[in-house]
């Protein structure tokens, strides 16, 4: 192997996916009361007439990243659009409310009575110039756009709701409240959290608490929560008293959850945070002894900071004349506070070679010889016989060695088999990652003779695992000029 004047190795961190926030605020609120007074009807407050008489404005905001550094990415996404059904798009300019169905069947028509989207590089707004019909209690207006990772490129869609209701002033105002916890944060370690929501039923009286049955439904308020997988894993539900503030714990999920279409009694829903990524926009429908059914939307928003992966070198980011080797440790950070305890999380580590292309970790042991062993035949081709030196190596299909030529060009290879002191290679079929484009077969007999083998770690893949924060050791065989090491963190 010809000598190496420098090698290098570049340390990468590997980080989740930063955390989004979206919500619609209203101006002046998402409420109104409506009362009649024989043919007199009233509005509190009139959408007709606020904001200068444009109406009731909507803005939606979506923020990236933790609390205190967070940035307005709202312009910056694309599609974005606001609906009444996350399917059909609302656009309009000053456009009458009756030439559009899904907001004649939630708002009074008329003249004058009109809605207008906007979508600019400052935000996205909507203007409702009218009340709500009163025999709607509540509905919910949704806006939607894909935000695009400048640097992992990765495409979220970000979804933000409000609930719109009226009240009818009188004993018969009667709305759906919910109370606890509207965030989660990710657990670094194996024992989870939960978010914890009650709900009640609110009468010109005060709190319903007879006769009530409930259902609860997950996916923007589309899917039903009940005793089936995977919501047995994801939910649990439970009761709680009036006026006492409802908690949780990981025991209660997948407890008292009801058949499918079914209510139950529990008017609290405990939600294990791999549930929510991001937002998870729920509905809650509460059903009285007379067989009325009220409902009402809920967020819980994910509040986690993002993992840090950082790299920890013994020797540093080089190593010389290909000679030695480097102890690699990582450390995890949430936020800004390093993760004491690793217990729980696995490391995939995942070797990149000076070409940017990916490779293989030396397996040491099975090498047996530090420098790797000498080759001295080989034939060409697909399915070329390498022929190398000292004890024979037992070999199975799908493994995977590395061969250095005489001039320190590598390449790796995935064995068909071995035999003795040869070993055959094959077109990839255990590696996919692997090809001949990328690592050329030999194309002449004997060009290999001169240089090295090695035998590359694992049974298939190349890669290594380690767990709870375990170190693995990176060789100057292994170090062609310079390699990048990735490390991929899971948590428990």
């Amino acid at each position: 192997m010809g000598i190496v004047a420098t090698g290098q190795l570049t340390i990468v961190d590997n980080n989740d996916a930063r955390p989004i926030t979206a919500y619609i605020s209203a101006n002046p609120g998402p409420q109104q009361a409506f009362s009649k007074d024989e043919s007199a009807v009233a509005y509190t407050p009139d959408w007709t007439t606020v904001n200068g008489a444009t109406g009731l404005l909507l803005t939606a905001k979506v923020y990236i990243g933790g609390i205190g550094a967070a940035v307005d990415i709202t312009g910056q996404l694309t599609n974005r659009r606001w609906s009444m059904d996350l399917a059909t798009p609302i656009v309009g300019a000053g456009t009458l409310i009756s030439a559009s169905a899904p907001m004649a069947a939630v708002f009074v028509s008329g003249a004058g009575l009109t809605f207008t989207t906007s979508h600019v590089v400052g935000g996205s707004t909507m203007l409702i110039k009218s009340n709500m019909l009163d025999t709607v209690p509540s509905d919910v207006i949704y806006f939607e756009g894909d935000y695009t990772d400048p640097t992992t490129s990765l495409v979220s869609h970000v979804v933000a709701q409000i609930t719109l209701g009226v009240v009818k002033t009188g004993t018969n105002s009667v709305f759906v409240m919910t109370r606890g916890t509207d965030s989660i944060e990710q657990a670094t370690g194996a024992t989870k959290n939960v978010a914890v929501i009650a709900v009640d039923l609110i009468r010109a009286a005060g709190v319903d608490t007879t006769g009530l049955s409930y259902r609860w439904f997950e996916a923007n308020g589309a899917t039903q929560i009940y005793n089936a997988a995977p919501f047995t894993t994801k939910y649990g539900m439970k009761t709680t008293a009036t006026g006492v503030a409802p908690t949780g714990a990981l025991a209660d999920i997948g407890a008292n959850l009801p058949a499918t279409g079914a209510f139950n009694t529990s008017n609290t829903l405990v939600i294990h945070e791999a549930a929510v990524v991001d937002i998870g926009i729920y509905r809650v429908e509460v059903k009285d002894s007379d067989g009325v059914v009220y409902q009402t939307y809920f967020t819980i928003t994910d509040a986690s900071d993002p993992y840090d992966v950082k790299l920890n070198s013994s020797s540093g980011d080089k190593l010389q004349n290909g000679i030695g080797s480097t102890t690699i440790t990582p450390d995890v950070f949430y936020g800004s506070q390093r993760v004491v305890s690793l217990t729980g999380w696995t490391f995939l580590w995942t070797l990149y070679n000076r070409l940017g292309l990916r490779g293989a970790f030396i397996d040491t042991t099975r090498t047996a010889v530090a420098g790797g062993r000498d080759i001295t035949v080989n034939t060409t081709g697909a399915s070329a016989v390498i022929t190398y030196s000292g004890a024979a190596i037992t070999f199975a299909a799908g493994n995977i060695i590395k061969a250095v030529y005489a001039n320190g060009s590598e390449r790796f290879y995935e064995v068909l088999s071995g035999s003795g002191n040869t070993v055959t290679i094959r077109t990839p079929v255990t590696n996919t990652w692997l090809s001949f484009t990328d690592f050329p077969a030999p194309v002449a007999a004997n060009d290999l003779v001169g240089g090295k083998l090695y035998v590359c770690a694992g049974a298939s893949g190349g890669q290594q695992t380690t767990a709870a924060g375990a170190s693995i050791t990176v060789t100057g065989d292994e170090v062609d000029a310079k390699a990048r090491i990735l490390c991929e963190a899971t948590r428990p």
